[in-house]
């Protein structure tokens, strides 16, 4: 006898079909929030590339103002990631806070967001030496389920401090601005900001009187959206007068993950 003549059974298999993907929702979620976790522990791990791979997809990017977009997917994401460790971040710990992932209709791509709160070991920006900072803000991801796995399709990290715990967000919410790190500033739509490449203090934001007195190319610019900018302090940014990362100049290690990478000799 079919369901269609028994108003029960149909009933009960629409309710086991409804629980059913309730049950995969929560356990593709669940894999998700592993996935989050598992990049904060390689992250506190020096960034290792080696474990930090297998989380992105082939085509991923990750990006974060200040630090550029790294591309050339999984692969660039991760040797970028590790370069910074490197450079910039030489000791880290993650606290990735209130994860909240939002499924597109399709069941295999989502959305998804959380606080990061760290405390992390950085070279001062004047005397190269390390210094305890706080840094807080929050991630924009995007998931994308391949091969039965659910990776990292790209990663946005939206910066809200990043300051020394000897004087506090309230004094100094950002590091200075120097010829080798960008200003961290907050700009508004409506106003016209002057911005001048290189010179003793190196490439930043100018007043009128400093470009009229400065004797060097200053470029005049707005911004579309209110809110945090990092501008190019070193002068050789491809974005100017946003910074690209450029600074960093970071070096990407391919030799990490076994492989040639592109204009290597082999």
């Amino acid at each position: 006898m079919s369901t269609d003549t028994m108003p029960g059974l149909a009933d009960l298999a629409a309710e086991l079909a409804a629980l059913r993907s309730e049950v995969a929702r929560l356990s593709a979620k669940d894999e998700i929030t592993d996935l989050v976790t598992t990049y904060a522990r390689s992250c506190d791990v020096g960034n290792d590339p080696v474990l930090l791979r297998p989380l992105f997809t082939d085509d991923a990017t990750w990006t974060c103002k200040g630090f550029g977009t790294f591309h050339g997917g999984g692969d660039g994401c991760a040797l970028g990631l590790k370069a910074v460790a490197g450079e910039k971040i030489w000791w880290s710990l993650h606290n990735m806070i209130s994860v909240q992932i939002t499924f597109d209709k399709s069941g295999d791509e989502a959305a998804g967001f959380c606080y990061l709160w760290e405390a992390a070991t950085l070279p001062n920006e004047h005397s190269g030496e390390a210094e305890a900072y706080w840094i807080g803000g929050t991630y924009d991801f995007r998931f994308r389920k391949e091969g039965g796995k659910w990776l990292f399709s790209a990663i946005e990290l939206k910066l809200n401090m990043a300051s020394p715990y000897s004087e506090g967000w309230v004094k100094k919410r950002w590091p200075d601005g120097t010829a080798s790190q960008p200003y961290f500033v907050d700009l508004q739509p409506g106003e016209t900001y002057l911005w001048r490449q290189g010179g003793r203090e190196g490439s930043r934001l100018v007043t009128e009187a400093e470009a009229a007195d400065a004797g060097r190319k200053v470029t005049p610019f707005m911004v579309e959206e209110p809110g945090f900018q990092a501008i190019c302090g070193c002068g050789y940014s491809r974005t100017k007068p946003f910074c690209d990362g450029s600074h960093l100049n970071l070096k990407y290690d391919w030799s990490l993950l076994g492989k040639t990478g592109p204009g290597d000799a082999r």
